[in-house]
């Protein structure tokens, strides 16, 4: 116990430094992660599992003491996720628990590796670290639900589960791998919509009537190329509720009162610029003037084409502030 208790600090400072690089290489790749959590194994789980197994030597032998779990959104997401592991961690052992399984014991696959942290990691602040081995696991959202769903109901293994019982738990495993495989068609099918979209507005000229996230998207970047429009696309379902909300159900309509209101939204920028905020230390030390985004933009110019969007911004002032607040630039904090 006094050794588990002395061992803690370094396997909690071994957690913080797993998830910080991992959340860093994750975004780096542009996956959208769900979650990516750490966890310190109690002393009780940690003695359950060295009687377990019979280890002699628990804390070379464990090698699960510090853990962190990545829940992705997507199949795909997996080996992709697998590349930024090796590339951020020596990987010792993996086990690929989705591929040599079957659907039946879906609640219970994921991607396991044992890693410890590479060459890279030189310095006093991971000598006490640099030699402990940890764990990563990864699923998907549907995987880490039924997961936690049958550890809720102590159903560990298909073993525990009641025999009375044990067709249904089969069925449901094998819908939620449906799912999963569904979920990972939509989203090439999104991709690939997006793409077309873009290529049929921006770049051939072809008339594209349908009005919803990824269209207006490919009109704001054809309307609106040279302004920046490094946004999520919640902020584009946003506008598209907002227009559809005043009246319009078509991209051709929607483009026409963009283009009418231009010039007076042009002007307006120019009399009255945006601004951004710079900071040093955390404090504000200058504003400096900048320009609306795409979004920001075309949200000007229907103001200036059409009353009923005025009215829905409730006003030009309140209007401006919520220009300012969320669609100016993805720079609108500067840190140096």
């Amino acid at each position: 116990m006094d050794t588990f208790n002395s061992m803690q600090s370094r396997y909690g400072d071994l957690c913080s430094e797993i998830a910080h690089s991992l959340e860093k290489a994750i975004e780096t790749d542009g996956i959208k992660s769900h979650s990516v959590t750490s966890r310190l194994k109690s002393l009780e789980s940690f003695i359950g599992k060295t009687r377990r197994k019979g280890y002699t030597d628990p804390f070379r032998e464990c090698e699960d003491i510090a853990a962190v779990r990545v829940v992705c959104l997507f199949m795909s997401d997996l080996e992709r996720i697998r590349s930024a592991i090796e590339r951020t961690f020596q990987v010792i052992s993996s086990q690929d628990k989705i591929s040599d399984s079957d659907a039946a014991t879906f609640g219970y696959m994921s991607h396991h590796y044992i890693c410890k942290l590479s060459e890279g990691y030189s310095g006093p602040r991971y000598d006490h670290i640099s030699n402990l081995k940890f764990e990563i696991q990864v699923r998907t959202i549907l995987m880490d639900a039924w997961a936690n769903v049958s550890h809720y109901l102590s159903y560990k293994n298909e073993a525990s589960v009641p025999q009375e019982m044990l067709k249904d738990f089969h069925a449901l495993s094998g819908l939620l791998y449906v799912a999963d495989r569904q979920f990972e068609t939509l989203a090439r099918a999104s991709a690939n919509y997006a793409a077309r979209a873009e290529r049929d507005i921006v770049h051939s000229g072809v008339s594209v009537t349908d009005l919803n996230a990824d269209t207006v998207a490919a009109l704001l970047l054809k309307l609106f190329p040279d302004r920046q429009g490094d946004y999520d696309m919640k902020h584009v379902s946003d506008f598209v509720s907002e227009v559809r909300s005043v009246g319009y159900d078509d991209l051709e309509s929607l483009q026409r009162d963009i283009e009418a209101g231009l010039q007076e939204a042009l002007n307006d920028e120019m009399r009255d610029p945006p601004s951004v905020f710079v900071r040093r230390g955390g404090l504000i030390t200058d504003i400096q003037e900048a320009r609306y985004a795409r979004i920001g933009m075309a949200r000007n110019c229907l103001k200036f084409s059409n009353p009923k969007y005025e009215e829905l911004t409730d006003g030009p002032s309140a209007w401006r502030q919520v220009v300012m607040r969320k669609e100016l630039t993805r720079k609108d904090v500067q840190e140096s």
